[in-house]
């Protein structure tokens, strides 16, 4: 886990890399390296970035709110699911609509203490604090 000071000694990105394992219908699952990143920016999102075997790596964009309650009980809706495996520590996400979701999983506490990491530079409930509501803002005055 790292976080990237961007303006002197204010911390703005955190990135978190470490392996997920997708669960395939058929045969063992796969390894597969993911980077997680959370800029202060953009308060509301993180991204985790799949790198694929063969290239084409894939991003989805996840709410942190959505990553931080899977961490504790069944959430999400439609596209994104997670949930917490009380028995081995890990936390599912179930990606894509059904039935051609990838089904991957990831150490739990690591993602909890990566998210404890993005709560000190946007705590949770300051999030609007932190958004640029200008292009909003040009498009209502239109």
């Amino acid at each position: 886990m790292e976080t990237t000071p961007r303006s002197g000694s204010a911390r703005r990105d955190a990135r978190w890399s470490t392996f997920a394992r997708q669960y395939l219908p058929h045969g063992a699952p796969l390894t597969i390296p993911v980077t997680f990143s959370y800029r202060r920016s953009d308060p509301l999102c993180v991204r985790a970035v799949f790198h694929c075997p063969h290239g084409n790596d894939v991003t989805w964009v996840l709410g942190r709110d959505v990553l931080a309650a899977a961490t504790r009980t069944l959430t999400g809706s439609s596209d994104i699911i997670g949930w917490p495996d009380p028995v081995d520590g890990r936390l599912w996400l179930r990606l894509g609509p059904s039935p051609d979701h990838a089904l991957l999983s990831l150490d739990r506490d690591q993602l909890t203490a990566w998210l404890q990491i993005t709560y000190t530079l946007v705590p949770p409930g300051t999030e609007e604090d932190h958004l640029d509501w200008t292009p909003i803002h040009l498009l209502l005055a239109c």
